[in-house]
C-alpha cells in the first residue's frame, strides 16, 4: 500500500542509527540522553525529548543494540531542557534568592517510554554516575524534586517510584480531573484547570456560530474525559457533529499498517465534510499524526479543503525530521489554546550561544544539532568527506520556527515557572527553617533534604512574580492558577510560523466574561474572504432520531 512504503521510504533518511558502543554484560539498558551539572540542591527532570524505534528482541544482540533501533527526534523538544537550565542560570545569577547556595540540575529522557522513565527515576535517586538506589555517597546534589513531562502518563510512570520517597514533582502536562489520591499530594500541575479550556472551547464555537463541527482526538487516557463529559457537554449547548473519529496512538512502534489504514479513513471523512472547523484533542505530539494523514492524503491524489483546526492547549507545534520539508499552510488561520505565557527576557539570546563544540556535558545538543542543520560534528567519526561537516558556528536563530522556535513556547514557560516555584519554595523552607534555630555551616540545607515532603506545603503557600511580570501560583489542588491564552495561526512561505495572542480564557473572572477574543486580530485561511460561519440545527421528531441539518 502506498500509504506504508511512503512511511517506509522517509524512515531511513530521517532517523538517527544508534551508535555501535560496546557495553558490559551487567549494565543496565543505557539511557544516552542525559544533562548533568553538580550543586547543593537538585533539581532533576525526566522529559520526553526523542523516541525509539526497535525491532523484536532476538537475543542475539546486547539488549541496548536490540531496544534502540533507531532515533527519532523532535527537535522543538529540546527547547524544554534550555527551559529548565535558563531558568535555573537566573536563579544561581540571582543574589535575592537562595544565597550562597548552586542549584544543579539532573535531566534524562524518557524516551516516551515507561521502561525509561522508570529507570530515570531509579537514576535521580542514585549517586550521579552510579545505579545504586537509594544510596548516595556525597554530601552535595541533594534532590528535592522533578520536574516531568510533556505527556501526562509520565506523571504515573514517575510516581510509582518517586511515590515512595514523598519527592515533589511537578509537570507541565495536563492535570487528570481529579486530584483525590493520598499520593497527589506531591504532585503540582503547571497546567490549568482544564475545565476551564473546555469552557472556553464552547463560548469560541458559539462567539463564532460554529455549531456544525467536526471532531478528532487521539486514542489516549486523556481522551476518555473529553468523549464522556466534554463532547455531550458541547452538544447540549447546540454544537452539532458531523463526524467524531478516533486517531490510533500507536507511538512510535514500527507497527505503521493499522495507524495509517485507520488515518487514511479519517483524513477522508474530514475532507469530504461540510463542517468548516474541526476540533482535535490530543496528546503533545499529536500533530505529528495529523501531518502525516494530510500528507499522506496529497500523494493519493485527494483535494485537501482547508479547515479551521481548533486544537486544545495539550497540543503543541511537533514535527519528526522528514516532516521539515512539508507544508504547514494546513495550520494557517487555525486557532489553538495555550497555558497562558509571557515572553522572558534573555532567553533568545542564551539560545543564541549554544554551541556544540563548547557544550559537551549537554548530552542532548549533539544530537539535535546534526538533526536541525542536515551535518556531522566531528567526533562522529564519519569518514566520509561527501558530508556536510558541522562547524558549531551555525546560527539557531536561522532555522525555520517548524524546525525550532527562539520565542519561549508556553510549555517551556510552564518549566520556566516550575524552576523558579520550587526555588521561592526552598528560600522560604530555609527562612521557616532559620526563623527556629541558629543554622550554621550550610546545615540548615543539609536538613531541608532530609524533609522534602515539606516541601508541597511551601509550594502550594509561595506566591511571586517572575521575570517576566507574571504572578505565579497554586490552587489547593496543586493546580496552577492561571488561564489560557487562544493562538491564531500564521504560516509564511518559508516554514516558519507567527503564534499570535487573539484572545484568553480567565478562571478569574465571572462564567459570562471568561472569553476575550478579538476578531479583527484574527487571520482566517486563506480560502475564507471572511468569517467562517458553519451552523446547524437539530429538528426533533417524536419516535424519530435526530435530524441534523447544516447551514454553511
Amino acid at each position: 500500500m502506498l500509504f506504508m512504503a511512503l512511511g517506509l521510504l522517509f524512515l531511513p533518511q530521517t532517523t538517527t542509527r544508534i551508535p555501535t558502543a560496546k557495553c558490559a554484560v551487567s549494565e543496565l539498558v543505557p539511557i544516552f540522553h542525559k544533562y548533568y551539572q553538580s550543586g547543593e540542591i537538585i533539581i532533576a527532570g525526566i522529559m520526553s525529548q526523542t523516541a525509539i524505534l526497535s525491532d523484536l528482541i532476538t537475543f542475539r544482540r546486547h539488549p541496548y543494540q536490540e531496544v534502540f533501533e533507531e532515533f527519532i527526534f523532535m527537535t522543538q523538544n529540546y527547547q524544554h531542557i534550555l527551559a529548565l537550565v535558563f531558568a535555573l542560570k537566573e536563579i544561581n545569577d540571582n543574589a535575592q534568592i537562595l544565597p550562597n547556595i548552586t542549584l544543579g540540575f539532573d535531566i534524562y529522557n524518557d524516551y516516551f517510554s515507561p521502561q525509561f522513565t522508570y529507570q530515570a527515576s531509579l537514576k535521580i535517586l542514585s549517586t550521579h554516575d552510579k545505579f545504586v538506589p537509594n544510596y548516595k555517597c556525597d554530601a552535595q546534589n541533594n534532590l528535592v524534586t522533578v520536574i516531568g513531562g510533556p505527556n501526562s502518563n509520565i506523571v504515573e510512570n514517575i510516581a510509582t517510584i518517586l511515590g515512595i520517597y514523598k519527592i515533589p514533582q511537578l509537570t507541565y502536562a495536563s492535570a487528570p480531573e481529579t486530584n483525590n489520591k493520598p499520593e497527589d499530594v506531591f504532585f503540582h500541575w503547571m497546567f490549568p484547570n482544564g475545565a476551564h479550556q473546555y469552557s472556553g472551547i464552547l463560548q469560541l464555537l458559539l462567539h463564532f456560530r460554529w455549531t456544525w463541527i467536526g471532531v478528532i482526538y487521539l486514542d489516549i487516557d486523556r481522551s476518555k474525559t473529553f468523549v464522556q463529559d466534554v463532547l455531550p457537554m458541547l452538544s447540549q449547548n447546540g454544537i452539532c457533529f458531523d463526524f467524531i473519529k478516533t486517531l490510533p496512538d500507536k507511538g512510535f512502534s514500527n507497527q505503521q499498517s493499522e495507524i495509517t489504514e485507520k488515518g487514511f479513513r479519517i483524513i477522508n471523512v474530514a475532507i469530504e465534510s461540510t463542517a468548516n472547523s474541526v476540533l482535535f484533542h490530543g496528546g503533545y505530539q499529536s500533530m505529528i499524526n495529523l501531518r502525516f494523514m494530510l500528507k499522506f492524503a496529497q500523494f493519493e491524489d485527494l483535494s485537501v479543503k482547508t479547515k479551521v483546526w481548533i486544537m486544545t492547549a495539550e497540543v503543541d507545534f511537533t514535527s519528526i525530521p522528514f516532516q521539515k520539508s512539508w507544508d504547514i499552510d494546513f495550520i494557517h488561520g487555525s486557532i489553538s489554546f495555550a497555558v497562558s505565557s509571557k515572553d522572558v527576557s534573555g532567553f533568545q539570546e542564551f539560545l543564541q550561544m549554544r554551541n556544540p563544540t563548547l557544550e559537551k556535558k549537554d548530552g542532548f545538543l549533539g544530537e539535535f544539532w546534526q538533526q536541525v542543520f542536515d551535518c556531522l560534528l566531528p567526533s562522529s567519526g564519519v569518514d566520509n568527506m561527501d558530508v556536510n561537516i558541522c562547524t558549531g558556528k551555525e546560527k539557531l536563530e536561522t532555522l525555520p520556527g517548524s524546525v525550532f522556535e527562539m520565542s519561549m513556547t508556553a510549555h517551556s514557560y510552564s518549566i520556566y515557572n516550575a524552576v523558579n516555584l520550587v526555588a521561592h519554595a526552598l528560600d522560604a523552607m530555609h527562612s521557616t527553617i532559620s526563623n527556629h534555630r541558629t543554622i550554621v555551616n550550610g546545615e540548615r540545607w543539609k536538613h531541608l533534604n532530609q524533609q522534602p515532603w515539606q516541601l508541597p506545603h511551601f509550594l502550594k503557600s509561595v506566591s511571586f512574580n517572575i521575570s517576566a511580570g507574571e504572578g505565579v501560583s497554586f490552587d489547593r489542588n496543586g493546580e496552577l492558577l492561571a488561564g489560557f491564552d487562544i493562538i491564531n495561526w500564521i504560516t509564511f512561505p518559508n516554514q516558519t510560523f507567527l503564534r499570535a495572542k487573539v484572545g484568553r480564557i480567565d478562571p478569574l473572572v465571572p462564567p459570562d466574561k471568561l472569553l476575550t477574543i478579538s476578531d479583527n486580530a484574527i487571520k482566517w485561511p486563506s480560502r475564507f474572504n471572511q468569517n467562517i460561519i458553519s451552523m446547524c440545527r437539530i429538528n426533533n421528531h417524536q419516535n424519530q432520531r435526530p435530524i441534523k441539518k447544516c447551514k454553511i
